[in-house]
C-alpha cells in the first residue's frame, strides 16, 4: 500500500464535555506527566490501522449497518498499564451489556461488512489520559492507586464516531469521520 494513500482509522466513543473537563483535572495531581489533550479523550472501541482509500469507504459504509440503542456510561477510577517499554495511565469506564454489544457490532461490521481482517483482542474499556515512554516509576503507583475509586461521571452515549488519525512529533491528532447516531430508547437520556 503506498504511504501516501494509506489512512489510519478507528473507531470510539467520545467522551462527554463534563467527562472530559473532570480527566482534565488531574493532570494537576500529575504534574510531571504529558496528557492527552481533552479533546482526543475517547474509548477506543476498534483500532482499525492503516488501510487503502478505497477500504476507508467500505468501513465508512459498513458502519451505517449497525442498529444499537442508546446507553449510559459511567466513567470512573485510575489505572496503570505497566510494559518494560512504556507505559499508560488510564480512566476505567464501567462495564456495560450495552457497550459490549456496540463492541460486537462494530467488529461484525468490520469483519462482514467490510471485508477486514481483525485480530482478536480482549477489550478493556478505558480512556488514555497519558501514555509513558519508559517503564512508569514506582512513586507514579501511589498516586494512581488513591485515584483509583475516584468518580469521574456519567454520561449518555448517543453516537460512536469512525476517526481518521494523523501521528506527528506533537502527539497523534484524531480527526472525525463520521458521526453514527444510536437509536434513542429513552427520550430522556440526552438530558
Amino acid at each position: 500500500m503506498d504511504r501516501q494513500e494509506a489512512i489510519r482509522l478507528f473507531v470510539a466513543v467520545e467522551m462527554s464535555a463534563a467527562i472530559r473537563s473532570s480527566l482534565t483535572e488531574l493532570r494537576f495531581h500529575f504534574p510531571d506527566l504529558k496528557w492527552t489533550p481533552p479533546d482526543n479523550l475517547h474509548l477506543t472501541l476498534r483500532f482499525i490501522g492503516s488501510v487503502s482509500e478505497a477500504s476507508a469507504a467500505t468501513v465508512q459504509q459498513a458502519l451505517h449497518g449497525i442498529r444499537h440503542g442508546a446507553f449510559r456510561l459511567t466513567v470512573g477510577g485510575l489505572g496503570l498499564f505497566c510494559r518494560k517499554t512504556g507505559g499508560v495511565v488510564w480512566a476505567g469506564v464501567h462495564e456495560e451489556p450495552a457497550l459490549r454489544k456496540l463492541k460486537r457490532q462494530v467488529d461484525e461490521a468490520l469483519y462482514c461488512s467490510a471485508g477486514l481482517s481483525l485480530p482478536g483482542e480482549s477489550f478493556s474499556p478505558h480512556v488514555t489520559l497519558t501514555r509513558l515512554k519508559k517503564a512508569p516509576p514506582p512513586a507514579l503507583k501511589t498516586p494512581v492507586r488513591e485515584k483509583s475509586g475516584e468518580s469521574f461521571g456519567e454520561m449518555p452515549v448517543t453516537s460512536f464516531t469512525l476517526f481518521r488519525s494523523y501521528l506527528h512529533r506533537s502527539g497523534a491528532i484524531h480527526e472525525p469521520v463520521e458521526r453514527y447516531a444510536l437509536v434513542p430508547e429513552n427520550p430522556r437520556l440526552g438530558e
